[in-house]
C-alpha cells in the first residue's frame, strides 16, 4: 500500500498558557517547547506508523533537514521533499491548560511549490495508491487534476479552513476527512447528518466527519455510521486530527469496515492527546491496538 503524502512540513513553536488569549490580550506563558510539525508530516508519520508505505512530497527551506531527517528516521521517504531558498513554514501554537489550542501559521516553502514540481512529483510517483494532501500548500488545485488525470485515487484534509476551499476540484476527490467547524464553513449547515448529505453531493465520495469527544461519522451516499470517541486526560489536541486521517485511511484502504475504521482512527488521536506535542506523540501501530484491546 504506497500513499503520496503532498503536504506541509512546518517547525511548530508550543507555548504553554494559563487560558486562550481574548482580542488585545497578553499573556506570559510558562514554557515553551520546539517540536517538529506540518498536516503533511504529522499524516505522513500516522499512515506509516498505521502500516503503510509513505512518501513524502512538499518543500521545506534551508533550515528544514531537521524536518526531512525526522521523516526518514520514522520509516517514511522523505526524497520528494525538495528544498528552496525560503524559510521553512512554521507556527506558533498557545495551549490552555484543557489541552484546547490557538495557532499563527506561516507557510514558507510550503507555498512555494511549483505546477513543475508537481507534474516531476507525479511523473515518479504516479502508481501510488493514494494521493492524500490538505490546505496548508501551494499547488493543491493543480495537483488533485493531475492525479485525477492519471487515475490516482484522493483523499482531501481541507484543514487550514480558508474560504478558497471552496473552489477545490471536489469532482477530482474520492475521500473529503475534515472536522464539524470545517464541514459547517464548507456546507453552512449545523446538523451533523445534513452536513454529511451537502458534503457528499459535493464530492460524490466517501465523507469522513469528526466531531471530537463526540466521535466521528462516514457517510458514501448508502451507509451512515457512527462511532464513538474514546474518554482520555486530554493534555494537547495538537495533531489529534491528521493521528486519526492517517489510521483511519490506512484502515479503509486495507479492507476494514468503516466502523472499524473510524474506531482505530479513534483509538490512534486519543493516545496522541494524552501527550504534548504533534508528530512526537502519534502511536505506533502495536500500542493503538493495545489500546483497543482493554
Amino acid at each position: 500500500m504506497k500513499i503520496l503524502v503532498f503536504g506541509s512540513y512546518n517547525i511548530d513553536k508550543v507555548y504553554s498558557l494559563p487560558h486562550l488569549p481574548d482580542k488585545g490580550e497578553m499573556l506570559y506563558c510558562s514554557a515553551m517547547e520546539t517540536h517538529v510539525g506540518g498536516k503533511g508530516l504529522n499524516q505522513a508519520l500516522a499512515l506509516k506508523k498505521a502500516g503503510a508505505e509513505v512518501i513524502a512530497a512538499g518543500m521545506v527551506g534551508p533550515d528544514g533537514d531537521y524536518l526531512t531527517d525526522y521523516l526518514n528516521a520514522g520509516g517514511v521517504d522523505a526524497s520528494a521533499v525538495g528544498v528552496c531558498d525560503v524559510p521553512t513554514g512554521h507556527s506558533i501554537i498557545g495551549i490552555d491548560p484543557q489541552g484546547r489550542n490557538q495557532m499563527i501559521l506561516y507557510g514558507g516553502a510550503n507555498r512555494a511549490i511549483t505546477e513543475e514540481f508537481c507534474d516531476d512529483l507525479l511523473a515518479r510517483h504516479g502508481d501510488a495508491d493514494l494521493l492524500l494532501t490538505q490546505y496548508e500548500t501551494g499547488c493543491v488545485e493543480y495537483i488533485l487534476k493531475r492525479a485525477h488525470e492519471k487515475g490516482v485515487r484522493t483523499a482531501v484534509n481541507p484543514s487550514p479552513y480558508v474560504d478558497a476551499v471552496k473552489e477545490l476540484p471536489f469532482d477530482c476527490v474520492d475521500i473529503l476527512i475534515l472536522n464539524e467547524d470545517e464541514a459547517r464553513l464548507m456546507t453552512g449547515e449545523t446538523d451533523e447528518k445534513a452536513m454529511l448529505r451537502a458534503l457528499y453531493e459535493t464530492v460524490k465520495g466517501t465523507v469522513i466527519l469528526t466531531l471530537g469527544p463526540r466521535g466521528s461519522l462516514y457517510y458514501d451516499g448508502k451507509e451512515t455510521v457512527e462511532a464513538k470517541a474514546f474518554s482520555v486526560n486530554a493534555v494537547d489536541t495538537t495533531g489529534a486530527g491528521d493521528t486519526f486521517t492517517g489510521y483511519c485511511l490506512y484502515a479503509l484502504l486495507t479492507g476494514k469496515t468503516p466502523r472499524e475504521a473510524l474506531t482505530v482512527g479513534s483509538a490512534a488521536a486519543a493516545i496522541a492527546v494524552t501527550q504534548k506535542g504533534a508528530a512526537e506523540t502519534i502511536p505506533d501501530r502495536a500500542a493503538t491496538e493495545a489500546f483497543l484491546s482493554r
